[in-house]
């Protein structure tokens, strides 16, 4: 077969998005009038400055994101983070939502998502170099007894309903912190590349590239159907990851459904850990792989 690699363009993103959405949908469809959606929760003080606030993602399954969660520095320990953790629940409960999923690394805060009920269903270890990123979960259709902070001081504190701009500046925040914490080596390198038939049409994708801590960032990978079973997806794979590993990436981690996993072992990633029933029927597995 004759094809020829060319870089990826902005529309070719949005195509394959939609193209593994149909594939993840036909297994699990969406649930009746859902669309994903975002909401921004914001601490404000006084002076009118963002001191704390969260990113809550809500997909078509009901699954709920806790995103980019940060308290300023000199209002730690005050109850804010418990505050923004309860309104997030709050919001994706109202939504019908029935899980949790969050990220936290070893330097961030564990202890507490954990005194909220989060459980830790995986651990990609020394990402980045040292350090643990842990993945828990917490439903949120079971009963469970809530955390009550010894010192609470949240309630001098409005939460408010925030925008993308206040999103953009909880993440900004929230990344700054992290590069303290573990210091970035370089800009995010990205790696995106397509395969073109011989009439210039698409017939294969890959969307990674590596992250600003040495890691291989994947997003995702699609091969059109007439073309799949080939071995073109592995190939296009590996070749990423070879790149990846020129430009100094040493490890990579991800989390996919169980039914894409059974690719990405064949490729040589283990499985460290699944979050259950997620979404209904099936699990969302963490997948690891030292380049």
């Amino acid at each position: 077969m004759k094809y020829e690699i060319k870089p990826c363009v902005e529309e070719d993103e949005e195509f394959i998005e939609e193209k593994l959405d149909e594939i993840d949908h036909s297994i699990v469809p969406p649930e009746e009038g859902t669309e994903d959606e975002e909401l921004v929760f914001k601490i404000m003080n006084d002076q009118g400055n963002i001191i704390g606030g969260c990113i809550l993602e809500i997909d078509s399954w009901k699954i709920a994101y806790l995103e980019n969660l940060w308290v300023d520095e000199k209002h730690r320990r005050m109850g804010l983070g418990t505050a923004l953790i309860r309104e997030a629940e709050k919001a994706a409960r109202k939504r019908d939502c029935y899980v949790m999923g969050l990220g936290t690394f070893s330097f961030q805060a564990r202890p507490l998502y954990e005194k909220h009920g989060y459980k830790v269903c995986g651990t990609f270890r020394d990402y980045p170099k040292g350090q643990e990123n842990y993945i828990l979960m917490k439903r949120l259709d079971q009963p469970a007894k809530e955390y009550v902070p010894s010192k609470d001081l949240s309630a001098e504190f409005e939460i408010r309903i925030g925008d993308d701009e206040d999103a953009k500046y909880i993440g900004k925040q929230l990344r700054e912190y992290n590069s303290s914490q573990a210091p970035r080596l370089h800009e995010y390198i990205p790696l995106n590349k397509k395969l073109v038939d011989e009439d210039g049409n698409m017939i294969a994708a890959i969307f990674a590239g590596v992250g600003t801590w040495n890691e291989f960032d994947f997003d995702m990978i699609w091969v059109d159907e007439p073309y799949r079973n080939q071995g073109i997806g592995s190939k296009l794979l590996a070749e990423t990851e070879r790149e990846a590993k020129e430009h100094g990436a040493y490890t990579a981690e991800w989390g996919v459904s169980d039914w894409s996993s059974g690719f990405f072992r064949k490729n040589g990633y283990t499985v460290v850990g699944t979050l259950e029933d997620f979404p209904k029927g099936h699990c969302l597995c963490l997948l690891e792989k030292k380049l």
